[in-house]
């Protein structure tokens, strides 16, 4: 018995999910197979979400993720699930506008539009192969120019996001998002995700017997940027016999709407987010099937 919906990811900080190797110095992220774009996966997500159920009510945890594998190799039978956090907007490196002034912009392709369209239940749209955005003009990127032509509307119903924007970014990045969106062909957005990618070198200071330090050794971290939009999918498998209480969800619901922790680096301010999802209704069962309000 599950149900489906549909979550968001608003990034505060840099996020580093580690990934499977690493290429000499540098400390790669996860990446899906198929498009290799940096995603956040879904064992992560989850993990985050139950840290911080536990720290405020770990009875709560274990009936909403099931209890963790104990020492006789038992584990108990998870009620809620997380799907991986994928890509949708992705903010763009400062540019101009018909060389006027600067705009900040999120940018996103078309797999990546088609597919939240499909799991939000929204309209699709078919985009050319070309840039369309809000903004339509000529944009200039270091020394690239991008001429960008207008949406229609079938085109702006498919970039919708399912649900309500939480408060905190409503009246602030929702404006600024809502102005300046582009959408590129698959093969552009996967050459901006192998150059726009935010990166950072980290020395390791040694100590010297002199008691003087050095920084011979240094490596660089890939992270997913900040001010970007990712969505996931989730919902409920209750079980017959001890449902998820009501008091349970509205746990889970503060945390999934709140600010959390996602991926590694906490120690140095990594993986904040602003999270939201599109339905916060309580799930029942009637007749041996999960019922939840209208939405995802």
């Amino acid at each position: 018995m599950t149900d489906f919906r549909i979550g968001y990811l608003y990034s505060l900080a840099p996020i580093h999910c580690g990934g499977e190797g690493n290429l000499g110095n540098i400390l790669e992220i996860s990446r899906e197979v198929h498009t290799n774009f940096p995603y956040v996966p879904g064992s992560s997500l989850r993990g985050s979400l139950r840290d911080e159920v536990t720290s405020i009510e770990p009875n709560s945890a274990d009936a909403l993720f099931g209890k963790e594998l104990n020492k006789d190799g038992q584990m108990g039978v998870h009620q809620v699930w997380f799907g991986d956090a994928r890509l949708l907007w992705v903010p763009m490196r400062t540019m101009s506008l018909n060389g006027g002034r600067d705009v900040f912009a999120w940018v996103s392709c078309h797999s990546l539009i088609r597919d939240h369209a499909i799991l939000a239940k929204l309209p699709g749209a078919v985009f050319p192969d070309s840039p369309v955005g809000t903004q339509p003009g000529t944009y200039l990127v270091a020394d690239a120019q991008l001429t960008v032509g207008g949406l229609d509307n079938a085109q702006k119903q498919a970039l919708s996001l399912a649900g309500n924007w939480p408060d905190s970014l409503n009246n602030t990045a929702r404006p600024a998002w809502e102005r300046n969106r582009i959408v590129l062909p698959d093969a552009d957005f996967q050459v901006l995700m192998e150059h726009s990618l935010w990166t950072q070198v980290r020395n390791k200071i040694q100590e010297e017997s002199s008691g003087a330090g050095s920084a011979e050794v240094f490596w660089t971290d890939v992270c997913i940027p900040r001010d970007t939009i990712l969505y996931y999918s989730w919902g409920y498998s209750l079980l017959k016999g001890k449902p998820v209480t009501s008091d349970q969800h509205d746990l889970l619901m503060d945390v999934v709407r709140g600010l959390f922790q996602v991926g590694g680096q906490a120690n140095v301010g990594r993986g904040w987010v602003q999270g939201w999802v599109a339905s916060d209704a309580q799930p029942s069962v009637q007749n041996g099937q999960i019922k939840t309000a209208v939405g995802v």
